[in-house]
């Protein structure tokens, strides 16, 4: 507020100085102040109250000019002038032989009045905030149920000035009272919150209705509704789109289930077909080895004898001397052959064994470089029919022991050298043995022969596959498809990995890790001083 504007006509004070310092000694900061600088604009810092002399003057001016000087200032403006002065008709309280004593009470009222007139712009400030800020509609009745105040919004809905209309006519366009009407709760004290269906458009509204109690009021009802029917009918949509997804994932799990239960039921069948094709190789496997040991036998034999009884009877003739060579040749023939059937029946028996857990396993500490050279002493006469091809050892040690069967891992190293052998028509094969951190060993087998493509290194280990090795076609093929499968269970039971390598510019390596015996018990250890290095070019 802008403070009291107080014109002491006729008073008993007429020092400004001295009126000011009693009003000081009332607890306000007062100072006297001449007309001219008020006129004049040089007002910078004022007091709570200035006290202007206007002694000696008819009046009504300056008192007009002073007035319109100090408007909108928060300072009372104590004018002090003769009992005759001519006041003006508005803007000021004339207040005729005021003592300072009375002058203070005065001073104190408009005090209170100031405050009580700041606390009351501030409830209407916040009320207008409220009422403009609040997006949806509100309403204040009576216990009558009429509108004493609504806001825009709710004018806008009704189509005219609410108050003074039924609060149902109002919002819903009824006649009557709404059913669900929370009056008589709220106009008992208690705070009511629903959602309602307006009859007027069908739209949905959240309601909440509270006692509202102002000074000289009865009592109020003060009720704010949101529309929330775009919420409801996203929702009402969003609770059918999960209805339609749930009876999908229900259709598809039924789906799942029943292809799961199919799944299952083809995969025993499976494993007992497996189980069946596995026991009758092993069965008929078994049963081929005695009479294909006889076959052998009898064939080496008969070849013994009948070079050395027959043949020195055939070099009485040329045509008689070819005939015989021709049926030794057969023979051998036949004696090579059996060793290779042979080979592939033990293939099958092994795989057979290893799958079904029948396999005996002699387990015991050995030194990779003796396993490396009984595995090249039984490839040897392989390597010495081909005159082209060179079969390199390469063994970097000392070596640390390894804890296994040493037939099985010399079986390992005989199938990938043979292998090599097989698919390496000139160059040579390198047999490299090391030790790797971290208590493992490396064993690899490369060659220089066509190589293997990166789409079938994988597949090389599956049972019965054969990959196409450069020009090989399928008909010159050798072996079953067993022998790399069964290096890959043998290198697996021991917690070891094989795999195959490319190399540049040709040629394929095939390599082995296995952990040495105190790599599988305590995860590393020293390694033997037993072992020795070789490198050196065998069977050239």
């Amino acid at each position: 507020m802008t403070g009291g504007r107080l014109l002491i006509a006729g008073g008993p004070d007429r020092d400004p100085v001295g009126l000011a310092a009693e009003l000081i000694r009332s607890g306000r900061s007062c100072a006297p102040l001449a007309f001219h600088r008020v006129l004049s604009a040089e007002l910078l810092v004022l007091p709570d109250c200035v006290i202007i002399a206007l002694f000696d003057l008819p009046g009504p001016d300056p008192l007009p000019g002073l007035l319109a000087a100090l408007d909108g200032l928060p300072v009372h403006a104590i004018f002090l002038a003769d009992a005759g002065f001519l006041a003006p008709d508005d803007g000021i309280r004339v207040l005729r032989g005021l003592a300072a004593d009375g002058l203070a009470t005065v001073l104190d009222m408009l005090d209170e009045r100031d405050a009580l007139a700041r606390q009351g712009a501030g409830h209407l400030a916040w009320k207008q905030a409220f009422f403009n800020g609040f997006p949806g509609i509100m309403a204040v009745c009576d216990v009558r149920r009429r509108v004493l105040f609504g806001n825009a919004a709710l004018s806008r809905r009704a189509g005219a000035d609410p108050a003074g209309l039924a609060c149902y006519a109002a919002l819903h366009g009824r006649g009557e009272p709404c059913p669900w009407c929370p009056a008589d709760e709220v106009l008992a004290g208690r705070t009511v919150s629903m959602e309602i269906q307006s009859p007027l458009d069908g739209r949905y509204f959240s309601m909440t209705s509270a006692p509202l109690l102002l000074p000289g009021e009865g009592p109020l009802m003060l009720s704010l509704f949101a529309d929330v029917t775009d919420r409801n009918m996203a929702l009402s949509r969003l609770k059918a789109l999960n209805r339609d997804l749930e009876r999908r994932v229900a259709e598809r799990t039924e789906v799942l289930t029943r292809q799961t239960a199919e799944l299952a039921e083809a995969n025993t069948r499976l494993l007992e077909l497996d189980a069946l094709k596995s026991g009758f190789l092993a069965t008929v496997t078994h049963d081929l080895r005695t009479p294909l040991t006889s076959v052998m036998g009898f064939a080496k034999l008969t070849r013994r004898e009948f070079c050395k009884e027959f043949m020195p009877f055939s070099e009485i003739s040329d045509p008689l001397r070819r005939k015989g060579s021709r049926i030794a040749d057969n023979l051998r023939i036949i004696e090579n052959e059996g060793l290779r059937l042979t080979r592939l029946v033990n293939d099958f028996l092994d795989l057979s064994k290893i799958e079904s857990g029948r396999l005996d396993w002699n387990d015991r500490h050995v030194d990779p470089a003796e396993v490396v050279r009984m595995a090249i002493e039984a490839v040897g006469g392989e390597y010495e029919q081909n005159e082209r091809l060179a079969l390199v050892v390469d063994i970097a040690g000392p070596l640390p022991p390894l804890h296994l069967d040493p037939d099985r891992l010399v079986q390992v190293l005989v199938n990938l050298l043979t292998n090599a052998a097989r698919h390496t028509f000139e160059g040579e094969v390198t047999l490299v043995a090391r030790a790797l951190p971290r208590g493992r060993v490396e064993l690899r087998v490369d060659d220089t022969g066509p190589g293997i493509e990166a789409g079938e290194r994988e597949r090389i280990f599956d049972k019965f596959y054969q990959a196409h090795q450069g020009d090989t076609q399928p008909g010159q093929r050798q072996g079953t498809g067993l022998g790399l499968a069964i290096c890959k269970h043998i290198v697996e039971r021991y917690g070891g990995a094989i795999r195959a390598e490319a190399r540049a510019p040709h040629g394929t390596s095939f390599v082995v890790e296995l952990p040495t015996a105190s790599g599988r018990s305590q995860g590393g250890g020293p390694a033997p001083a037993s072992a020795r290095t070789t490198s050196e070019s065998l069977l050239s």
